[in-house]
C-alpha cells in the first residue's frame, strides 16, 4: 500500500529513477519504472537460430523468458569475459518480459528530467539507441532506448502499422483535427506520423518531447489563441516527461478540457496509476496503435460533445 501511495505522490513531479549499469567501462541506464528485478547471472538454454544478441531463454519462477546479450548487441568488446559475474535486469515494457544481460549493476539515481539532455545530432544520425544522456557524480552515463533495442532484436515494432479498417461514420473530422504528436523517438515519430495519416489524421504538429510540447502549445496559445484538439504523449523523455507536460495541461484553466492520452511502453498496472492522477483521458500501451486510435477518437468525440452541448 506504501508503495502504491508513493507512486501516486510522485506522479507528474518531472522526476524519475535511473538505474545505472555498466558494459565495459561505458555507463548505461535504464528506467527502473521498466525494471521488475534484478538477478545475479542466469543459466540460459541455448536457442538455434536466433540473433547473436540473444544469449538464450532462462527460466524465471513459472515464465520462459529471452535473454538478450546488450554487450553483443553494442559491440562492445573487452579482453575480461563479462559472463563471470554478468547481472541479468529483468524489465517489461510494451507488454514484453525479458532479460537484458548487462556486466554490473551500479545504483538507482533519482533525478528531474530538466537535467536529461537528448543525444547529440551525431548519435542520431548513427541511428544508435540512445534516448538521452545525463551527467551523473562526474560520469556520463547513456540512457538506452530499449525500445527499439527490443525492436530490431526481437522484430517487434515500436508501433502497429497494421492496416485496418476506419469506422464508416467518424465521430469527428480527422482531416480538421489539430493533434499534438510527442516523442523523444524519431523512429516512433515517423511511424505514429505515417500511421495518423493512413487513419486520416492530416493536421498533426511534432514535438521532440515534453518541454518542447509545452512550448509549442504556450506559443500556438499566445499566437492564435486556439489550443490543440488532442495531445498524443510517450510519458519517458528528456527534459520534460509525458507525466509532468499532462499535469502541466489539465492544471492550467484555458487548457484542462484538452484531451491527452498517453502512448507509452510504460504503462503497466503500477504505472497507469500515475497517468490517472495527472488527468490523463486515455493510456495505452505500446504497439497498440489500433487501440491508440480508438482512444484518440472516443476523446476527439467526447470534446465535440461538450462543445456542442
Amino acid at each position: 500500500m506504501a508503495k502504491e501511495q508513493s507512486i501516486l505522490t510522485e506522479a507528474g513531479t518531472n522526476e524519475m529513477e535511473l538505474l545505472v549499469f555498466r558494459l565495459s567501462s561505458t555507463h548505461f541506464g535504464i528506467n527502473v519504472a521498466t525494471v521488475r528485478e534484478i538477478l545475479q547471472q542466469s543459466k540460459t538454454i541455448s536457442i538455434p537460430c536466433v540473433p547473436e544478441e540473444i544469449e538464450g531463454s532462462f527460466k524465471l519462477r513459472d515464465q520462459v523468458l529471452t535473454l538478450i546479450n546488450l554487450r553483443r548487441f553494442f559491440n562492445i568488446k573487452t579482453k575480461q569475459a563479462h559472463r563471470a559475474n554478468g547481472t541479468t535486469i529483468i524489465v517489461e515494457f510494451n507488454n514484453i518480459n525479458c532479460g537484458i544481460l548487462v556486466d554490473t549493476v551500479d545504483k538507482i539515481y533519482r533525478l528531474g528530467w530538466d537535467k536529461i539532455q537528448s543525444p547529440s545530432q551525431y548519435l542520431v544520425n548513427l541511428k544508435i539507441p540512445i534516448t538521452s544522456i545525463v551527467n551523473i557524480d562526474e560520469k556520463v552515463v547513456l540512457i538506452v532506448d530499449f525500445e527499439t533495442v527490443i525492436s530490431k532484436i526481437l522484430g517487434i515494432p515500436c508501433v502497429n502499422l497494421s492496416k485496418n479498417e476506419q469506422t464508416t461514420k467518424e465521430p469527428v473530422s480527422r482531416k480538421n483535427a489539430r493533434l499534438l504528436v510527442v516523442d523523444d523517438s524519431s523512429i516512433v515519430r515517423k511511424t505514429l506520423v505515417r500511421r495518423l495519416n493512413q487513419n486520416g489524421f492530416e493536421n498533426l504538429t511534432v514535438c521532440t518531447n515534453g518541454q518542447h510540447a509545452w512550448e509549442t502549445i504556450e506559443t500556438q496559445r499566445s499566437e492564435t489563441g486556439k489550443p490543440f484538439d488532442l495531445v498524443l504523449t510517450d510519458i519517458e523523455m528528456p527534459q520534460m516527461d509525458g507525466l509532468h507536460l499532462t499535469s502541466k495541461i489539465k492544471s492550467d484553466t484555458e487548457l484542462k478540457d484538452i484531451p491527452v492520452v498517453l502512448f507509452s511502453s510504460l504503462i503497466t498496472k503500477g504505472n497507469f496509476q500515475k497517468g490517472k492522477s495527472v488527468g490523463a483521458d486515455a493510456q495505452v500501451n505500446k504497439p497498440d496503435s489500433e487501440g491508440m486510435l480508438k482512444a484518440i477518437e472516443t476523446c476527439l468525440a467526447k470534446k465535440e460533445t461538450l462543445i456542442t452541448a
